[in-house]
């Protein structure tokens, strides 16, 4: 397990995550502009959320029109 922290409009938060999941998230934060030794502002990081959500969301329809494809 790692330590993943950064901070949002003055707080610091810090969260514990899988070695593997948790470099994959430091990497997507930095690729965002979230850096974890400066304060980080709310707008920013729900940016980077919503990137995650439709990043989801696009891996799901392929896997479902793959799955869909392996029907027919």
């Amino acid at each position: 397990m790692q330590k993943v922290s950064f901070s949002i409009n003055g707080k610091r938060y810090e969260v514990e995550l899988e070695d593997d999941f948790a470099m994959f998230v430091m990497e997507k934060l930095r690729e965002n502009g979230i850096s974890s030794d400066r304060d980080n502002n709310v707008p920013k990081l729900l940016n980077v959320y919503l990137k995650s959500l439709k990043e989801n969301f696009d891996t799901a329809k392929e896997i479902e029109e793959l799955l869909i494809k392996t029907r027919l």
